[in-house]
């Protein structure tokens, strides 16, 4: 079960944004999704600094969506406490995110932040150091396009995609809503896997050098063992490119649908892998 918290924030000095729409649109799209019931949603709204950490500890959600301004270099912008705005910068996001992404900690941390706010990108770039995928916007979005893109991310979700086939259609939206912002949206994943001729480094996590090790490994199998492992893992149709697609690109896309919120994690190709292969490691 994957959960979703959505913090939202539109101080009373600062200009109107249409955020109970959103987070009715993503909620009404989670429940008619054909995966609904591996996903659960959390909301908070007029959210203030100390909200966040304490919506996190309450929830520990996988994936965390902010709704609401940002601030460019300054931050994003939640609210104090008499409702105006208050600013909180990416390097103070960033901290915090980190420590909710320890595995020692939370089994099952956050992997997925999107800033659905006017440029949010250098509070995203900073995040993804830690998070996995992380969107932002590269600049202004109108309250249509931000509404779009969330429908249509959390709708692919809901559908067993992977998150950059859910950033995707979220821009798809975009553009089928007739608005020109469909390249306002940047996905970030600074932990995407290596190449075949990389090596870890001698700093890297244990986590890393596991991934590092399983990438390699599925890099280097034989096509049909290959194939097996997708037979046994059964991602659903459109995660994972047709056979005619080479290995090289099958792979990451293996592996970040394995890690996805619909995903059964890399354990369950560790265990398919010992089955597959005499000796996994």
């Amino acid at each position: 079960m994957q959960k979703i918290l959505i913090l939202a924030a539109n101080p009373k000095n600062t200009s109107r944004l249409r955020l109970d729409e959103e987070l009715r649109d993503i909620e009404e799209g989670l429940k008619r999704a054909q995966h609904r019931d591996r996903f659960t949603l959390a909301q908070r709204l007029a959210v203030r600094p100390r909200d966040i950490q304490r919506a996190m500890l309450e929830e520990t959600p996988q994936i965390v969506h902010f709704s609401g301004h940002g601030d460019g270099e300054e931050g994003l912008v939640f609210e104090d406490e008499s409702g105006n705005a208050k600013v909180v910068s990416g390097t103070a996001l960033a901290g915090l995110f980190e420590l909710f992404t320890d595995p020692t900690e939370f089994p099952d941390p956050i992997h997925c932040v999107v800033l659905n706010g006017c440029y949010s990108a250098v509070q995203a770039d900073a995040i993804a150091d830690h998070v996995p995928y992380v969107v932002g916007m590269s600049k202004a979005v109108g309250d249509k396009a931000a509404i779009e893109f969330a429908v249509g991310f959390y709708d692919a979700l809901g559908a067993g995609r992977s998150v950059e086939f859910a950033f995707r259609l979220g821009c798809a939206a975009i553009d089928l809503a007739g608005k020109p912002e469909s390249a306002t949206p940047e996905l970030i994943n600074k932990k995407a896997p290596p190449s075949p001729s990389s090596s870890p480094s001698p700093a890297s996590s244990p986590i890393s050098q596991t991934r590092t090790k399983l990438y390699q490994l599925l890099l280097n199998l034989p096509g049909p063992q290959f194939e097996s492992v997708l037979f046994a893992l059964n991602p659903p149709r459109g995660n994972i490119s047709p056979s005619n697609a080479p290995q090289g690109q099958r792979v990451p896309e293996l592996l970040a649908w394995l890690e996805s919120p619909i995903g059964p994690g890399l354990d369950a190709l560790k265990t398919v892998l010992a089955n597959v292969l005499p000796d996994p490691q």
